[in-house]
């Protein structure tokens, strides 16, 4: 049976205690979700509810999907009737964590910034405070620390340290504190697995807090990333091979672009001093978990100490921490971009169009599977499925085809493509895509066709070609 995590963006037991409950906040939030698969529609309205926490400065943490895309944001306090506008100030889709600010600094009268604490292990009671669907006031679900490891987050998909509960977190819990016996928070109230008991995530605090240390200079740059594919090592030929002597150290195989100082076949042993085992994981406060927590502490820009297995002799270097998108990347808070050309319509490959039309996913990722970037390549285009009926482009369909060249050259990119398609100096172009599909079409043709089209399919321009940032 497939498992869904679902992301919680709106019945528990509610009770009266000391706790910090005027530090707890409700989110409303009206929502403009982007269009990938018809990008040149109308983004739909959509109204959500989502719980956030007061910290230091006057600052609201939340949920990043609670504020994502927001055209209007307000806040509400409990037991007070009025609703302050608010607005997001910083954002990380990565780690699902966002800041609000209201600059009505009345709204704070009364509260008390939470503090945060990292020092927490299994079997530690938590208590969960939010705003769940059910009701308009504030609930409290009570329950301990399952388990502290990485997982992929719902809402970016990234690998992050997580924490399991057990106690019930709901639809409007989003952003809503964890908090420990003392009142700190532990960690940010995320997602729940569906057709299970009670079993739900929170962010913990050691990412709240790296995130809180990324936005000081008042600007998001993002959680680091290695860039590299590893094996565990489980089988004692392949120690054998690469000399090792022990149970410690993992297999690069590859090593995405850009990455200079890592090898492929290098063997990772060390980062800061930690031994890394065979299964990827290093001791820490929180017991074993995987080694990217090392990197995953500190900032862009800082490093970290390096030790590798390489041609059975050790290696020591400093790697200084970046951020790597990937060739296929996940857009948030973006009007995606879009060119039409003779009625049918390309579009960047990105994971928001490949959901959007899952029924072609898998032929697609099956196409650019471990695929990275290169020199000449830094991302794929897309003939989209649904194109614009008219003469010029008469028995052409799409199954949502990827473009590999324009008149024989090459696609860089989607601006590459864009700019080949507006500087077409010959009678005909050829379109080739990595299926072996081919267009062909009149350019004159092709061109002239967009005043028919935005006549009878009521468009208001052939493209979108930079992103229009939404939150």
């Amino acid at each position: 049976m497939k498992t869904l995590i679902l992301i919680l963006l709106t019945v528990t037991i509610t009770f009266s205690s000391p706790l910090p409950n005027n530090s707890i906040v409700k989110i409303f939030s009206s929502i403009s979700t982007p269009d990938y698969k018809y990008p040149w529609q109308t983004s739909k309205i959509s109204n959500y509810t989502g719980s956030g926490a007061i910290i230091k400065d006057n600052m609201i943490l939340t949920s990043a999907h609670v504020v994502s895309s927001s055209r209007f944001l307000e806040v509400q306090k409990e037991n007070d009737p009025k609703k302050y506008i608010a607005s997001v100030k910083y954002i990380s889709h990565q780690a699902d964590l966002a800041i609000v600010e209201v600059n009505d600094k009345t709204f704070f009268n009364g509260t008390k910034p939470l503090k945060f604490n990292s020092d927490i292990k299994p079997r530690d009671e938590i208590t969960v405070l939010g705003y769940p669907f059910g009701g308009q006031t504030i609930s409290t679900t009570k329950g301990v620390i399952s388990r502290i490891e990485y997982i992929n987050y719902a809402w970016s998909s990234e690998y992050l340290l997580s924490i399991q509960v057990d106690a019930a977190i709901n639809s409007g819990n989003s952003g809503g504190a964890a908090i420990d016996n003392n009142g700190d928070i532990v960690g940010v109230a995320m997602m729940r697995l569906s057709n299970s008991n009670n079993i739900s995530y929170i962010v913990p605090s050691i990412i709240v807090n790296t995130f809180l240390k990324d936005i000081e200079d008042g600007k998001v740059d993002g959680f680091g990333q290695d860039g590299l594919l590893i094996n565990y090592i489980r089988n004692d030929s392949v120690k054998d091979y690469f000399g090792l002597k022990n149970d410690n150290g993992v297999l690069i195989t590859k090593v995405e672009y850009g990455i200079k100082d890592f090898k492929e076949n290098d063997i990772l042993l060390e980062i800061d001093g930690k031994t890394i085992a065979n299964d990827g994981t290093i001791e820490s406060q929180y017991g074993r978990v995987n080694c990217t927590l090392l990197m995953h502490k500190k900032q862009i820009g800082e490093t970290i100490d390096v030790k590798v297995l390489r041609d059975k002799k050790e290696i020591a270097f400093t790697y200084t921490i970046e951020r790597l998108e990937p060739l296929i990347i996940k857009e948030f808070a973006k009007e995606p971009r879009y060119i039409i050309f003779g009625g049918l319509a390309f579009t960047p490959l990105t994971k928001n169009y490949i959901s959007a039309i899952s029924t072609k996913s898998n032929g697609i990722e099956m196409l650019f599977y471990e695929k990275g970037k290169t020199d000449d390549f830094t991302e794929p285009v897309i003939w989209m499925q649904d194109i614009f009926p008219h003469k010029v482009n008469r028995g052409y369909q799409s199954g949502a085809f990827v473009v590999e060249t324009v008149n024989g050259e090459k696609i860089k990119n989607f601006n590459h493509f864009v700019n080949l398609i507006d500087n077409l100096n010959t009678e005909f172009v050829v379109i080739e895509t990595m299926e072996k599909g081919k267009i062909i079409l009149n350019v004159k043709e092709a061109r002239e066709s967009f005043n028919d089209l935005k006549r009878i399919y009521y468009l208001n321009g052939d493209r979108r070609l930079k992103w229009k940032v939404m939150t």
